[in-house]
């Protein structure tokens, strides 16, 4: 936590204005970065709204009060978190329910969802209700690797700051030991989080992402059996549901890559090349739409490879 300001710096800055002139919303969300990372940042700002010895807006993390929510144990701070593919509508509905009580450390509630990007839609719209008509003094801070995941009215409702990409020493490291080269490991986690990372070899990495290229690229040429790579290519890399979000996640990337090619805009992550370029901007942003219904499905439960042939076709149009 103590280095949150050397690498949050923008962020961290900007909230300690928001929070000097009392200007706070009642609903953010905190994308890019690491799982680790946005997490610190929600208990940071959690902690600002405890604090008893605010420093320009800033909490000092020292007193009882940070230490009792860095550790979990107030009560008026609550952090949904699941190990499982889905957040469902019954958990929103029960931590909404938990949220609702009243504040007894504060004035305040705090609900945090960690990998919001996990919410079905009927979790996702269920939540929107308490966005739009928020009860009492309920700040929601959702978490997730990529603001697009959500949905997009989520999206238009929340305020949402983009956290730096910048990977902390020790998450490199550890893909290094893994047998990643630096640069490699710089890029992997800029399109994912490192625990979707564990166990996969450098090989295993670079292979997936080539089976995910050739697949686009036979999709762009219109090759109706592209469905058939999915069986032969990518399902011989995939061993669990973590594989299969790291599919999504470089989906998601490669997309985000083509944009940026086509309009210069940043430097790509996983392709330097158009590998759609026979697709229009227009056809782009109906895969891109239909890749977000994938992933919904995906979360729902229904199979991995049976979503990733459906996208095939789908795409070959």
């Amino acid at each position: 936590m103590e280095n949150l300001l050397e690498e949050q710096p923008k962020v961290v800055t900007e909230f300690k204005k928001i929070i000097s002139s009392k200007m706070l919303s009642h609903a953010y969300l905190f994308d890019s970065a690491s799982s680790k990372i946005r997490q610190q940042m929600a208990i940071w700002l959690a902690q600002s709204q405890f604090c008893d010895n605010l420093v320009d807006g800033a909490p000092d993390q020292t007193c009882q009060k940070c230490q009792t929510i860095a550790l979990g144990d107030n009560p008026d701070v609550l952090e949904v978190q699941t190990e499982k593919q889905s957040i469902g509508v019954d958990d929103i509905k029960f931590f909404k329910k938990e949220a609702s009580m009243t504040a007894t450390q504060g004035k305040r509630r705090i609900l945090i969802i960690d990998e919001a990007q996990k919410m079905t839609n009927a979790a996702s719209n269920n939540l929107l209700k308490t966005i739009e008509e928020p009860e009492g003094n309920l700040m929601i801070i959702l978490l997730a690797s990529s603001a697009k995941q959500l949905l997009p009215t989520i999206q238009s409702r929340v305020q949402i700051f983009h956290l730096s990409n910048q990977s902390n020493e020790d998450e490199i490291n550890s893909l290094v030991a893994q047998g990643f080269k630096k640069e490699q490991a710089q890029k992997a986690l800029k399109v994912t989080d490192i625990k979707y990372l564990e166990n996969f070899s450098s090989e295993k990495y670079q292979s997936l992402v080539t089976a995910i290229s050739n697949w686009l690229g036979e999709a762009n040429k219109q090759k109706i059996n592209c469905f058939i790579d999915v069986q032969t290519d990518i399902m011989p890399l995939i061993e669990n549901k973590d594989h299969q979000h790291l599919v999504f996640d470089m989906l998601n990337q490669i997309f985000s890559d083509i944009l940026s090619i086509r309009y210069n805009l940043k430097k790509s992550t996983l392709t330097s090349v158009d590998i759609l370029s026979n697709k229009s901007i227009k056809r782009l942003v109906k895969m891109s739409d239909e890749l977000f219904t994938a992933e919904q499905m995906w979360k729902s439960n229904v199979s991995f490879q049976a979503i990733l042939e459906d996208l095939s076709l789908k795409f070959v149009d």
